[in-house]
């Protein structure tokens, strides 16, 4: 299972909003890529998002499985704070800068 997820600031009740809001099949590509995804997981806790990964997760999905290097790599030309403040604010926006 994902449960794991919860140790990067995901609420009990956030965990809940995931399970009902991902499809089966990505839930279980998380559980097979627990390495991968606690890498990322942790990455965006360093960078200071914790409290809205949950939208981040279920809106998201494909910036969660992938690798450090390559979420770096697409951040790289991205105002840092920016992108923090449409995490907070709108994670369907983030197409708006690319990624």
């Amino acid at each position: 299972m994902i449960d794991y997820i919860k140790e990067y600031g995901v609420t009990n009740l956030d965990f809940e909003y995931i399970l009902h809001n991902l499809k089966q099949d990505v839930i279980e590509l998380f559980a097979l890529s627990e390495v991968s995804v606690r890498e990322v997981l942790d990455y965006y806790n360093s960078i200071g998002i914790t409290s809205n990964l949950s939208k981040l997760i279920v809106t998201r999905p494909d910036l969660i499985l992938t690798t450090v290097p390559c979420l770096k790599e697409l951040l790289s030309n991205i105002d840092m704070d920016l992108f923090k403040n449409l995490v907070d604010k709108s994670c369907e926006d983030l197409i708006l800068l690319g990624i």
